[in-house]
């Protein structure tokens, strides 16, 4: 593990998750491997209802399966061509549900599977907005600096540790 993981891995783990309003379940997944990254939404913003949820996904994110919602419309962004064969599926740069309503009092997750970068020992960053009623937006996108807490961040994207692969 480099210096730099090892301080963003301590800024990620004085944070904790409930310093962030949108974090990952699980915050820690082999590199290289298939993830069932769900996104907890702890409330809406700023006393106003979530209405869509966006995931922004990084470049080295070379395969998504969002996970349909009730009450909510699914829409994908994708970067580029679907690879030959069957089932395959282009890679995603965008995936956004909206239509539905979470109300601030209220908590909900929002489910992807992806395939992670091969960087053990990295924290991998996955920027995500919440966009509510009355034009409030929350945008968890802020990627700490090296040498900078994530505690320093008002919005830090949720993260997880890159295990190296058994």
């Amino acid at each position: 593990m480099s210096s730099r993981s090892a301080i963003l891995a301590l800024g990620l783990l004085a944070a904790g998750p409930a310093a962030a309003h949108v974090s990952l379940e699980v915050q820690q997944a082999p590199a290289n491997s298939t993830y069932r990254a769900v996104f907890r939404i702890a409330h809406g913003c700023d006393g106003a209802a979530m209405t869509r949820f966006t995931v922004r996904l990084p470049d080295s994110v070379t395969e998504a399966r969002p996970m349909p919602k009730p009450g909510w419309t699914l829409r994908t962004t994708a970067r580029g061509a679907a690879p030959e064969g069957h089932g395959n599926v282009p890679p995603l740069a965008e995936i956004t549900w909206e239509g539905g309503r979470l109300d601030d009092a209220h908590y909900d997750e929002f489910v992807i599977r992806l395939r992670l970068p091969d960087r053990p020992g990295e924290l991998f960053y996955i920027p995500v907005v919440q966009d509510c009623e009355g034009g409030t937006t929350a945008a968890w996108v802020e990627i700490p600096e090296p040498g900078v807490r994530v505690t320093q961040y008002r919005y830090p994207a949720p993260a997880l540790r890159l295990a190296p692969r058994n």
